[in-house]
């Protein structure tokens, strides 16, 4: 099996891995352009804290998680999974009693917590973080390395007939490419810092060994050094940074500590998650594009959710299962 991946951000990476596991000939081409996984913070959370529900096939989707990381770092001899636990802030009495009547149906979560008599956090086990910032480039090193990576641009238009399936994987660049794309993907802009402490005799609140969620989220990457995000925005596409986010996303994480955050902007990056407007992946052939195959969309969530839709899609080229209904592209035609 010839297959050539279009685009090695987080699902480019995740796919051109599982080719290459299953013994394929697997090269990957990246043009270089903007991406949300350049800049996504990796966290993943097993719950959905609105309705305080797990969220999609949690178990099944972390254990494809875990076993791709363990297979990453075997490979690239770097360590990329992150075990953290989060604690989510309590907002009132009424959420609080909710959260403690989830827990007898929900393992991932722990009774609330109260100081000084008032409700103050409950505890996520299953959550953490990925690196992407080493993980990304490791892998494109990797593959580099191997003679299975050139940085250069490919549209539908050329010629691709020496691939047995061609995979785009181009996040929001597969929709602004010259010959467009026939699926409804959106793009949900996001702005994040990452944040840090520089005064040793006058330590930062932050925690330092949790998530912390509080509508926006704190996450340790090293010591002193924090990700603080996250903006949401559906309405534009630019890439300039704000200084008003920023302000917003400090303000907001002082008023939840009550005091001084005592941190510092070090960088303020802008990404666009590629979604879709039910919010599933987009992972199966393209519609009208014989040979071609989509793994895009895995929006907010894609470090919990892409490797199992990675082994899924190669399933699916390889003739071992169909296209399941919730992932199909066809539902996102744009005549649909």
């Amino acid at each position: 099996m010839r297959v050539l991946v279009i685009g090695q951000g987080l699902a480019g990476t995740l796919f051109s891995h599982v080719a290459l596991q299953r013994g394929w000939d697997c090269h990957v081409l990246d043009a270089g352009l903007p991406s949300a996984s350049s800049v996504a913070a990796g966290m993943f959370n097993p719950m959905s804290f609105r309705r305080i529900v797990e969220v999609w096939d949690a178990q099944a989707h972390l254990d494809a998680l875990k076993a791709s990381m363990d297979d990453f770092s075997a490979i690239l001899n770097a360590p990329f999974l992150h075990l953290l636990p989060i604690h989510k802030r309590i907002a009132n009495a009424d959420y609080a009693a909710l959260w403690n009547e989830k827990c007898a149906e929900c393992p991932w979560i722990s009774p609330v917590q109260f100081q000084d008599g008032v409700a103050h956090y409950g505890t996520v086990t299953g959550g953490g973080w990925v690196n992407l910032r080493s993980l990304i480039p490791l892998w494109r090193d990797h593959l580099n390395d191997s003679g299975r990576f050139e940085k250069r641009s490919i549209d539908v238009s050329d010629d691709t007939s020496e691939w047995d399936a061609v995979v785009d994987c181009r996040g929001m660049a597969m929709r602004d490419a010259p010959a467009g794309t026939p699926l409804d993907l959106r793009a949900n802009r996001g702005e994040i810092l990452t944040v840090e402490c520089d005064s040793e005799s006058n330590p930062s609140p932050v925690p330092q060994d949790l998530i912390l969620n509080f509508g926006k989220w704190t996450l340790p990457i090293a010591p002193n050094l924090w990700r603080l995000g996250a903006s949401y925005e559906w309405h534009k596409e630019d890439f300039e940074s704000t200084p008003e986010t920023a302000d917003y996303l400090h303000d907001a994480l002082e008023k939840e500590l009550g005091c001084s955050s005592n941190l510092k902007t070090r960088l303020h990056q802008v990404g666009l998650r590629p979604v879709s407007r039910d919010r599933r992946p987009i992972v199966g052939p393209m519609p009208g594009r014989p040979g071609w195959y989509v793994f895009n969309g895995l929006g907010t969530r894609g470090v919990l959710i892409g490797p199992k839709w990675a082994h899924n899609l190669a399933d699916q080229i390889s003739g071992v299962s169909q296209t399941p209904a919730v992932v199909d592209p066809n539902r996102l035609t744009k005549l649909s």
